[in-house]
Order: C-alpha cells, then sequence, then structure tokens
C-alpha cells in the first residue's frame, strides 16, 4: 500500500476522526457489509507505521484465506468511497451557510416554496451574520439574491425586483476575484521566468477606484495590493496597502489573509534582493505577525523557505539573540523532511554572522541542500568564509562549481541573476590587487551601482578590508 491514497488519509487522520469514521462504518445507511469495519481498524491500528504490503493486510483481515488481488483491491476501493464520503460530510458540517445552500436546492427541485422561502430567509441572515467580505462571500451572495430573484418572478412580481443587488454583487465578485487573480499571477511572474496574460486589468483598476467599489473590502484590499506591488510600486502605495490589510484582517479569514501576507512579503523581499535595505523592517514585521496569528502555516507547517527569509532578515538586522531563539524553537514547525537542512543550515548561518567560522562549516557538512535555493545559500555562505579566512585556492575551486550550479538553474528568474553577480565580482575581488587603489575604487563603484546583487554590503566590506 505505499502509494495508495486510502492509507495516506486514513495515516493522517486523528483519534477524533478515527472514532468518528468507526461510527460512520456501523450505521447500516452508510455501510452494510462486515469486513470494511475490519480492514479499517487494522489500517488505523497501524497508521503510525510503514505503508503494509496489500498481502499482510489481507492475511490480517482474512487469515489462513489464498491471497488474491483483485478482492483486496475491490475492498479497499469501497472503504475510500466511503473515506472520501465521510470526508465531505465532515467538511460541510463546518460549512452551515453551504448547508443551507444545499438545503436550498433540495427545496427547490421539490417545488417547496413556502420552504425555500424559509430556507433562504434564514440562509441570509447567517451569510450576512457571519462577518467575513472576502471575494467569495461576494458571489455566495450573488447566488443567494439569484434565489430570491428567482423566487420573485415565481410569485408573479413584476416591480422591485433585487436586480441591482444581483449586478452589485456579482460586480464586486468579479472585479475581486480577477484582481486577486491578477496579484498572484504577478507574484509567480516575479519568481519563475515566465508570464501571464491578466486579461481586463486596466478596466478592473478603473473600476475599483469608483466610490460604490471602493467600500467593498475585497475590491479595495486587493486593488491596494496590486496597485502598490505591480502597478505602481512607491512606499506610499505599499503603506497604503499594509494598512488596508490590517483593516480587514477581521474580515476575511485566516487562509486569505495568509495568502495577502505572503504577497506583502515577496514584495518586500523582492525589494530586499535590490539592496532596498529599508525592507528588512518591514519583512521581519510582517513575519512576526505571521508567526504570532499562524498565518504562515500551511498544512499546520512552516515553510523552509519561510523558515530561511526569517533567518537571512533577522540576521540583517543584528538580530542574534532573537534568531537563535527562532531556529531553536521553530525548527519543530517545519515539515520532517526539511527539519534536518533547515535547522543546520540557519544554524550556519547564525554561526557565520558571529565569526564563529568552524562551527558554521561543520553545520554545512551535516545535512544534504536538495533544495537549490538551499543549496545557493549554503553555498554563497562557505564562498564568504573561503573568502574572509585568505582561503583563495579552496574559493576559486568553490566559485567554478557554484557557476556551473546556477548554469543547470536558470529558471530561477532573479535569483539567477543575482548569483551570477555575487559570483562574478567575488571572483573579481579575490584577483584584484590590494595596492592598485585605483582598480580597487573602480570595482567599488560597479558594485555600488549593481542593480540585483543581495550581497552588495558583503563584498564592499570585503573591499574596505583592503
Amino acid at each position: 500500500m505505499k502509494k495508495s491514497l486510502l492509507w495516506e488519509v486514513i495515516a493522517g487522520f486523528s483519534s477524533q476522526e478515527v472514532r468518528d469514521f468507526r461510527r460512520f462504518l456501523r450505521s447500516p445507511y452508510f455501510n452494510t457489509r462486515e469486513d470494511l469495519p475490519v480492514i479499517f481498524e487494522y489500517l488505523a491500528e497501524n497508521k503510525s507505521r510503514n505503508p503494509p504490503p496489500r498481502t499482510e493486510v489481507f492475511q490480517a483481515i482474512f487469515p489462513g484465506k489464498d491471497f488474491t488481488k483483485t478482492e483486496i483491491r475491490l475492498l479497499l476501493s469501497y472503504l475510500f468511497r466511503l473515506v472520501e464520503q465521510f470526508l465531505i460530510i465532515e467538511e460541510n458540517k463546518k460549512n452551515t451557510v453551504g448547508e443551507k445552500q444545499t438545503l436550498l436546492a433540495v427545496y427547490k427541485n421539490r417545488n417547496l416554496t413556502r420552504h425555500l422561502r424559509k430556507t433562504l430567509k434564514q440562509t441570509e441572515k447567517m451569510h450576512t451574520g457571519a462577518g467575513q467580505r472576502h471575494p467569495e462571500f461576494y458571489l455566495e451572495k450573488y447566488y443567494l439574491e439569484r434565489e430570491e430573484y428567482l423566487l420573485q418572478t415565481k410569485e408573479g412580481r413584476t416591480q422591485e425586483l433585487n436586480l441591482q443587488n444581483l449586478e452589485d454583487n456579482l460586480d464586486a465578485a468579479f472585479i475581486s476575484f480577477k484582481l486577486r487573480q491578477a496579484c498572484i499571477a504577478r507574484s509567480h511572474e516575479a519568481v519563475y521566468n515566465t508570464h501571464y496574460d491578466t486579461r481586463l486589468i486596466d478596466l478592473l483598476l478603473s473600476a475599483a477606484q469608483e466610490e460604490n467599489f471602493r467600500k467593498v473590502p475585497a475590491v479595495a484590499v486587493y486593488f491596494l495590493c496590486y496597485q502598490a506591488l505591480y502597478h505602481a510600486p512607491t512606499d506610499e502605495n505599499f503603506r497604503r496597502f499594509r494598512e488596508k490589510l490590517i483593516e480587514v484582517t477581521p474580515d476575511f479569514p485566516q487562509e486569505e489573509i495568509r495568502t495577502l501576507l505572503l504577497l506583502a512579503l515577496n514584495y518586500c523581499i523582492k525589494k530586499i534582493n535590490k539592496s532596498e535595505s529599508l525592507y528588512l523592517q518591514e519583512a521581519l514585521d510582517l513575519y512576526r505577525t505571521g508567526l504570532d496569528n499562524d498565518l504562515l502555516l500551511e498544512n499546520g507547517y512552516l515553510s523552509r523557505f519561510a523558515f530561511n527569509n526569517i533567518v537571512g532578515i533577522a540576521l540583517r538586522l543584528g538580530e542574534f539573540t532573537w534568531t537563535e531563539n527562532f531556529v531553536k524553537t521553530k525548527q519543530n514547525a517545519l515539515p520532517a523532511h526539511d527539519r534536518a537542512a533547515a535547522f543546520h543550515l540557519n544554524s550556519a548561518r547564525l554561526e557565520y554572522a558571529r565569526r564563529r567560522y568552524d562551527n558554521a562549516l561543520l553545520h554545512l557538512q551535516k545535512s544534504d541542500y536538495r533544495d537549490s535555493i538551499n543549496n545557493m545559500t549554503a553555498k554563497i555562505l562557505q564562498m564568504k568564509i573561503y573568502c574572509e579566512t585568505r582561503e583563495f585556492s579552496l574559493l576559486e575551486s568553490h566559485l567554478n562549481s557554484m557557476e556551473m550550479y546556477i548554469r543547470r538553474n536558470k529558471k530561477i528568474s532573479y535569483h539567477y541573476e543575482n548569483w551570477r553577480n555575487i559570483i562574478r565580482y567575488t571572483r573579481r575581488l579575490a584577483e584584484v590587487n590590494a595596492f592598485d587603489k585605483n582598480a580597487l575604487e573602480k570595482l567599488r563603484k560597479e558594485i555600488e551601482t549593481e542593480e540585483i546583487l543581495t550581497e552588495k554590503k558583503w563584498l564592499r566590506k570585503q573591499i574596505e578590508k583592503l
């Protein structure tokens, strides 16, 4: 069952979910087979171990019976179908408005107008009282208004129809959805070497500035996001977006706020990569907000990218004690397969910042950095240590290795350009005549004017040492 979809779901069940599904299987409405509960019990009891082979599962349930691949495949398929049905029911229980909308469809199909009218009023009240105004809110509101409109026309009303409400909610939903998607597309473009055709964007930006749409939280925040990060990126526009993000936080679900926070962070990191150091503190403040409110967690885990960025930014701000505490206390928030590499890499970065070079190299040797960005971060750190300890023969060999590596990873967009510049200027630094003041000054000026160079400060410091 190594690649079994069923096993992956059951292995992820909480203790409560195991108990609930056990009751689900006992209900004759959902299941009349006696063998499926037996299979589930065996899988649930063993979910903390490696996936058992199907032959083992079969023998545990039917001891002494000859194994047949077809029979066990069918049984597991039946069980998986019931698992999915259970998950749908459990998810629907969390969405009371969604349950009411399903009930509306039932009453509509059965032509039970009185039931439909009563349920519609209840659903509208619940929907409005939910307190959330993200893009999905306006789409759901549109569907509710549409049900109201269909009821009005069915009852023979020809005046005072709710057509304006239909228009307003559909417009709010469409504009906010499109602006959100445009922000996500532009963010992805900034990291990967690709382009997305965001149609109607100019019309959407114009519409979003109309007075009635400025009052719609979902439209307003994504308009300011797009304006600040991509259309007219200025410090003032970023400030306005950040303030609006804080303002709408109570009106949006946590996942939506997380998306907006990550968009803001991606922008800050892009600015930092262009040596705009004012955004270091902005980024760390946003990260701390995300950590304090669990906004950076995805499926319960902190990504290695966020972990690395937080450490890098905190170190550049000189927050050594905070960084040490963060690395030690937050490493367990990482997925298990990323934990060791992230811990050792970032411990090495901290030791390097404290000038404990031997400790830093020891940490770098303790893990395999399979991710390209982690790999290059480790390589750059090793490069700095060789340079600062005057190990120039090791440095030259190491720079050649780095150069070969990035040639195989050109799809990393601005990372590629930044890494190429770091290697080029470090090599020139190692080769420059330390007694030639004109050559040193020329190199310093070229480094200062280089637009994409995250290690500008470090390179400048090495020239000053010479």
